[in-house]
């Protein structure tokens, strides 16, 4: 059949309509946490044994959380590239593309949103989860033990409801092993979670911070603060009025990894790291104002950089500060005592001295070069302890007619299998729906028993078929599009529409319908309110380009194709399209 849709005008208008990209972002992180709650248990973990002897190159995977601005992130990525300068092979996986902050030099890899990150690990001989909510998709792999590397947050150091500690403990319990950033943070987890866990303290990179080299240039003293005002925690309300109380005898540069909320002083935006040093080096007192930290690296960046460190006792800074010693401290919250702890240190040069000559001696005792021996010890320890499970005598698995695109994927499926408690598995089946475009859905390929699973835990191992699946409920109705008998196609497609829990798949088809049929104006409207209700498929913001484009409006493709590259296909939903951003182009 001749589709309108191929004959759409490739070229792009800037401005005019355009997708609302963080909207769509926010949709699909919401949507893919909720569906890591609903994951079953896993085999339990077990036990890490001594520390094993040397050996060769391990194979690594990072799983990072997010990989703009900020001290989490930088810390995982300095792990990855340390080790692999050691000449262990590191891959690190994220939503995100890679960071244009850091100089990561270890392999990269962008998986869409939509996918479980755990879904692109490639064959490696220890996962490392860099937060807790990764853990449990990552076990259900089978493939490797999982390593979380806790970092601390809110589960640690606010109260919670009782739902979500359930749901983290749960998370954090999954883990084969856990390194954490400090002894606080290693007791919290144990008193909280009952979860054992390794301190691998957080290091400073003293080629890039030193008291050597020029100073940040600056009119007249000046207080530095390092954190973003939209992260409660980070104590930037107190921040503002400790600079409003010394603001006659200071300025304030603060460094924030985005724009503040409230700007206030001189705000530098994610400086570079030599930078950072500069503007630390310039410093007449480093300040943190922070509620709880899990290990205050800006503090002993500080220390490393010859600039005197006035902190809240925040629990991580507690790893290393000590009163009156290298550091001077306040309760957080008594913005009264850390002003007055700042005069101090502004009153008193010989005090500014002897803070900033012992912290540079406490600087020196955290190197890089131990953390990343003792994270290599740890990471040996759990892959010889671990053994692979295997596949249960009870499960039979169903792959006829599938082409997997994976040449090891049925040895993947039966990993999968062996390390979860679910009674079924499925994954991604593509099957042609029309001329350019192959419809993807979820099949079960593998169960437990003789019994039908109520639930089916997804592995992201897609594969090709060359038939429509029998249990379609409109494979009347997509017939009858292909061939080109849209009016019938249209009202079967309806049909299913108006059951709840079909309508992000069939709504799709109801926009082409409508198109095909030359009614424009509905497709459009139909379309606008799908990408509001589904703001995390892909599939609509193609389809909103493609309306767009054929009713004469001004298209940002780019736009588009940023947006849909970011989301990737829509794998949350019932059914998507096999590459919508090639379908976009």
């Amino acid at each position: 059949m001749g589709l309108r849709l191929k004959s759409t005008d490739p070229s792009s208008v800037a401005g005019g309509l355009r997708p609302d990209l963080p909207a769509a972002v926010t949709a699909a992180r919401r949507r893919e946490f909720e569906a890591r709650r609903a994951l079953p248990d896993v085999v339990p973990a077990r036990a890490a044994a001594s520390i094993a002897g040397p050996g060769g190159a391990l194979r690594l995977c990072y799983l990072a959380p997010r990989t703009d601005v900020g001290g989490g992130a930088r810390v995982l990525f300095e792990h990855a590239n340390r080790l692999a300068a050691r000449g262990h092979e590191v891959t690190v996986l994220s939503h995100f593309p890679r960071p244009d902050w850091f100089d990561l030099r270890a392999a990269f890899t962008q998986v869409p949103f939509g996918v479980e990150l755990a879904a692109g690990v490639p064959a490696c001989d220890v996962i490392v989860c860099g937060y807790w909510d990764q853990v449990p998709a990552a076990r259900t792999l089978g493939t490797a033990p999982v390593v979380h590397f806790e970092q601390g947050d809110f589960h640690l150091f606010e109260d919670v409801d009782a739902a979500t500690l359930a749901v983290a403990s749960r998370f954090v319990g999954a883990a084969d092993a856990t390194i954490t950033v400090s002894g606080t943070v290693a007791a919290v987890l144990r008193s909280r979670y009952g979860v054992p866990a390794t301190v691998v303290h957080n290091a400073v990179d003293r080629a890039v911070f030193t008291p050597s080299g020029p100073p940040a240039a600056a009119d007249r003293p000046y207080l530095l603060f390092v954190g973003w005002d939209g992260n409660a925690f980070k104590g930037m309300d107190e921040m503002r009025r400790v600079y409003r109380a010394l603001a006659d005898a200071v300025d304030l540069v603060w460094v924030s990894p985005r724009p503040p909320l409230e700007p206030l002083g001189h705000v530098v935006v994610a400086p570079p790291q030599p930078t950072l040093s500069a503007l630390f080096r310039g410093a007449a007192a480093y300040v943190c104002c922070s509620r709880y930290e899990s290990f205050s690296l800006p503090c002993l960046e500080a220390m490393a950089s010859g600039t005197p460190v006035v902190a809240t006792r925040n629990t991580g800074v507690l790893e290393y500060a000590r009163d009156g010693e290298n550091a001077l401290l306040a309760d957080v919250g008594d913005v009264a005592a850390l002003t007055a702890a700042v005069r101090r240190v502004l009153a008193d040069p010989a005090l500014a001295a002897r803070l900033r000559e012992a912290g540079l001696a406490t600087a020196a005792g955290y190197s890089w070069d131990v953390i990343t021996q003792r994270l290599e010890e740890v990471y040996r320890t759990t892959a010889a302890a671990w053994t692979r499970p295997t596949t249960p005598a009870d499960w039979t698995f169903d792959v006829a007619g599938l082409r997997f695109t994976a040449p090891d994927a049925l040895t993947r499926l039966r990993e999968h299998a062996a390390a979860t408690t679910a009674g079924a598995l499925a994954v991604p089946v593509s099957f042609p729906a029309f001329e350019g475009h192959r419809a993807v859905r979820w099949r079960v390929v593998a169960r437990r028993g003789p019994a039908p699973a109520p639930d089916a835990v997804r592995a992201y191992l897609p594969a090709d078929s060359d038939s429509v699946p029998a249990d379609l409920p409109y494979a009347r109705a997509l017939t009858d599009f292909a061939t080109g008998r849209i009016a019938e196609a249209l009202e079967g497609f309806q049909a299913v529409f108006r059951h709840p829990g079909h309508r992000a798949a069939t709504g799709r088809w109801v926009v082409l319908s409508l198109l095909e049929l030359g009614r424009d104006v509905e497709a459009a409207e139909l379309v606008s309110g799908a990408v509001r209700e589904f703001a995390d498929n892909s599939d609509y913001h193609y389809l909103q380009a493609v309306v767009g484009r054929l009713t004469g409006r001004r298209v940002d493709r780019d736009a588009y194709a940023t947006a849909i590259a970011m989301l990737g296909p829509a794998t949350h939903y019932e059914e998507w399209f096999a590459d919508p951003a090639g379908l976009l182009h």
